[in-house]
């Protein structure tokens, strides 16, 4: 059986490389655009937010987003761009972070039984393995992209921040 410790310890280590890779980034560097295809970390933010609430309902936690929102950073999304309806990073960060808390509040309190429970074909547990995996994905490219574009935290200039 997977413990909900276990869960919640994979998603404390990549919310710590979330933010360890986005420390010191301005709004303005989040919305530079790869040239070589796929998105911004300022839409991957969002879109693992989209993810956080999208789960956290299987343990019974409202999402702080609604609908429209969400549509903004989900999968076939235009591209966040200045001009067309970027979320500042800073309020992406904070709702990142809020759902970082109702996570690990929601899996201090679920019980074995509850995880054990099947929701769809998988069960609660791995589902939420499944969105851990996809989440580390995601925190892998915002690595990347922060060291591609000259942003990186510990390396990038004081200038572009």
């Amino acid at each position: 059986m997977i413990r909900a410790q276990f869960i919640e310890e994979r998603f404390v280590e990549s919310y710590g490389a979330i933010r360890r890779d986005t420390a010191g980034l301005s709004h303005g560097a989040t919305l530079w655009q790869p040239p070589f295809g796929g998105n911004c970390i300022n839409w991957i933010v969002g879109h693992l937010v989209v993810s956080r609430c999208n789960f956290l309902m299987l343990l019974d936690v409202p999402s702080i987003w609604n609908m429209d929102q969400c549509r903004r950073f989900m999968p076939g999304s235009q591209p966040v761009t200045i001009e067309a309806g970027s979320v500042p990073f800073a309020t992406l960060l904070s709702d990142l972070e809020r759902t970082q808390e109702q996570l690990r509040s929601a899996l201090s309190r679920v019980a074995t039984e509850e995880l054990a429970a099947l929701h769809d074909e998988w069960t609660v547990a791995e589902t939420l393995l499944y969105y851990q995996t996809h989440e580390s994905s995601h925190a892998g490219q915002i690595e990347l992209l922060s060291r591609y574009c000259g942003y990186h935290a510990s390396e990038g200039p004081e200038t572009n921040r």
